[in-house]
């Protein structure tokens, strides 16, 4: 939901941006049936989604990675020594970058990402209210709120990302 969700959002600012999603679990299947009735109720279709498993190479190439969860982004930082300074909650980037402000003209996204970083405070990545549990198994209901919640941050990153 993530990808289709942040993809519209750059899109509706006129980014073409690469957006991947990866998981920490390796399933491989498509998206369930409830990811795929809430993004067709925010007008989007992930019908063709696959998931696949979070790997080395996806992220080095990043130029930002954004986990729900403390867990996610645990494990991106330790698939690339210089992960640290890019890698963020969803809630987390969109809290931190509204104070470091919108991405310069010209700058790169890597720089602005790296820049948001240092204003992070020591110990845990983000606050835990930050994090944004993982709906799969859970109700519609829930995969209804965490969309919402999703399209909330990542509209924000958008705007951040793209002025």
């Amino acid at each position: 939901m993530g990808e289709a969700l942040l993809r519209a959002h750059l899109r509706a600012r006129g980014v073409d941006a690469h957006v991947h999603s990866a998981g920490t679990l390796a399933w491989g299947g498509p998206a369930t049936a409830n990811a795929v009735r809430t993004m067709h109720e925010h007008g989007l279709s992930i019908d063709g989604h696959v998931s696949r498993a979070l790997t080395d190479d996806l992220v080095a190439g990043a130029d930002i990675v954004l986990g729900m969860t403390r867990d996610h982004v645990w494990r991106a930082t330790r698939a690339d020594d210089d992960a640290d300074s890019r890698t963020f909650l969803v809630g987390e980037l969109a809290r931190l970058g509204a104070t470091v402000g919108a991405r310069d003209d010209g700058e790169d996204v890597r720089m602005w990402a790296a820049r948001v970083a240092r204003v992070r405070p020591g110990g845990p990545v983000g606050r835990v209210g930050d994090e944004i549990d993982d709906p799969v198994g859970e109700p519609l209901s829930v995969y209804r709120a965490t969309a919402v919640r999703l399209d909330r941050d990542l509209a924000a990153i958008a705007a951040l990302l793209a002025p």
